[in-house]
């Protein structure tokens, strides 16, 4: 085994990979490398802090590595969810190790699933559990779709490539989703801490309310809490505040209606319950760069 020591914290995200040469793809959203020992992150002495989504599926060999202080080894055919705000060291990896990585930034996980909270409740799953062993089955799955996904990386650029590569995305990670309802046991709910549950139930209505109520006050009325506590329990589950996820919510219901529906501006400010048009402008402005009419342009 080969083993790394790390000795100091680099952040990596989504722009640290946009500036490598020897990925196979990458968009600002997601990042591809076929061999990720290419990539040097591994080999570096650092503690390693993300600030994305990192898959690692093992193909040969094995890979250890600690996430937050936890020990977990991958072997072939298992994959290893590393989500944001994690800290990863001491790697040790076999010298027959071979892997391939999927980089996605939170940004494209919330539009490739548009918030639906059955689907965080799975990524929520993960985050406690991050090895997923896949039969053969769910294997041969995974790797048609890696295949496919190849393809359209090394197809010379025609419109829409992008948008055919995020959807075959799409497709296997809900593969791997529907993969887990084996493992997961239907008790799931009785050894989950209190604050988890709430963090769940949270989603649950953020779903429901598709950004139009944007104040943790009522979403902590109506969970029978305190604002603060709502907070507190957000921040422990998932290393994000109330008010972010409501912000993150908020804003992918925006650029959803304005990408998809023909729903004028202000018809989208009035479903969203902004008081009028002009606070709508302020807060798209604040949370895209741009008017809301730039933002519909930009797509």
């Amino acid at each position: 085994m080969k083993t790394i020591v790390s000795n100091s914290i680099r952040e990596v995200n989504m722009s640290t990979f946009n500036n490598k040469s020897n990925l196979d793809y990458t968009d600002g959203d997601i990042a591809i490398a076929n061999d990720i020992r290419k990539l040097g992150e591994y080999e570096s002495n650092n503690t390693i802090k993300l600030d994305m989504v990192v898959i690692i599926m093992c193909v040969k060999g094995r890979l250890q590595v600690d996430i937050n202080c936890n020990t977990y080894v991958i072997h072939p055919n298992d994959l290893l969810f590393c989500p944001p705000n994690i800290m990863l060291n001491d790697f040790q990896t076999s010298e027959d190790f071979e892997g391939k990585m999927i980089g996605l930034s939170e940004r494209i996980l919330q539009r490739l699933f548009h918030n639906s909270s059955d689907v965080w409740n799975k990524v929520f799953y993960i985050c406690k559990n991050p090895i997923i062993h896949l039969e053969k089955e769910s294997l041969n799955i995974f790797n048609y779709f890696y295949e496919l996904v190849k393809l359209k990386i090394n197809q010379s650029p025609r419109q829409y490539r992008k948008e055919v590569i995020h959807s075959i995305l799409r497709a296997m990670l809900y593969e791997v989703y529907a993969d887990l309802d084996r493992v997961v046991a239907p008790t799931e709910d009785n050894l989950i801490r209190q604050g988890d549950l709430l963090f769940r139930r949270f989603l649950k209505l953020l779903e429901e309310n598709s950004g139009k109520e944007r104040a943790v006050s009522y979403y902590a009325k109506e969970l029978c809490v305190t604002p603060k506590y709502l907070s507190y329990a957000c921040k422990a589950s998932s290393q994000k505040t109330a008010l972010k996820w409501i912000h993150d919510y908020t804003t992918e219901s925006i650029r959803y209606q304005l990408k998809h529906s023909e729903k004028s501006i202000k018809e989208i400010s009035d479903e969203l319950n902004f008081p009028n048009i002009s606070f709508f402008g302020k807060y798209v402005k604040t949370h895209f760069g741009m008017s809301p009419r730039a933002v519909r342009k930009s797509f």
